[in-house]
């Protein structure tokens, strides 16, 4: 995992939001979970609990991508308690790429078949060094999915990671508080 540079929360914040900001379907969530705008249910229902305005930010290239995420936790998000954690908090992408939801998921299925080199996923390094994906679980997922089918991903894929100073992060989602 290289460095490239230091990045400010803002700059990350803002690639999440070129990433999903502007769909209808996560709009349409948002507000079904009462929040004002996708916005405001992103920084209050997840990147407040999570601290990472407090976290410092790079962008890293990582070599092996498939490889290495697969060791990587799923964020604690309660939708993906219930579906694919068995109640657990989180479980690593290697364990998830084993589940016969993730295996079945299309949209899953679709990112590992023509992966998007152009996107980063963002992850949070907890206080005891595990790696915990807040942002691009379905992309996570599709790597590990990669590794797991004898497909690996070739090259290096660029991802945005905060140095936290949190040791573990609170479940979010669902029936966050408003």
């Amino acid at each position: 995992m290289q460095l490239i540079r230091s990045c400010s929360w803002e700059e990350v914040f803002l690639s999440w939001y070129q990433n999903e900001g502007e769909n209808p379907n996560w709009i349409k969530l948002a507000q079904e979970r009462g929040f004002a705008s996708w916005a405001d249910w992103r920084i209050n229902g997840y990147a407040k609990r999570f601290d990472c305005a407090n976290a410092e930010w790079g962008i890293y290239e990582i070599e092996n991508p498939s490889e290495v995420i697969a060791s990587w936790y799923g964020g604690p998000f309660r939708t993906w308690i219930e579906r694919f954690y068995d109640g657990a908090i989180t479980k690593t992408f290697a364990e998830l790429a084993d589940r016969s939801g993730i295996l079945e998921h299309k949209g899953v299925r679709s990112i590992s078949e023509r992966y998007p080199r152009e996107t980063m996923i963002t992850a949070l390094e907890l206080s005891d060094g595990r790696m915990m994906v807040i942002e691009g679980m379905h992309r996570a997922c599709a790597l590990a999915l990669m590794r797991k089918e004898g497909r690996p991903f070739e090259g290096t894929l660029k991802f945005l990671i905060g140095k936290s100073s949190l040791s573990t992060l609170p479940p979010a989602g669902e029936n966050t508080d408003v």
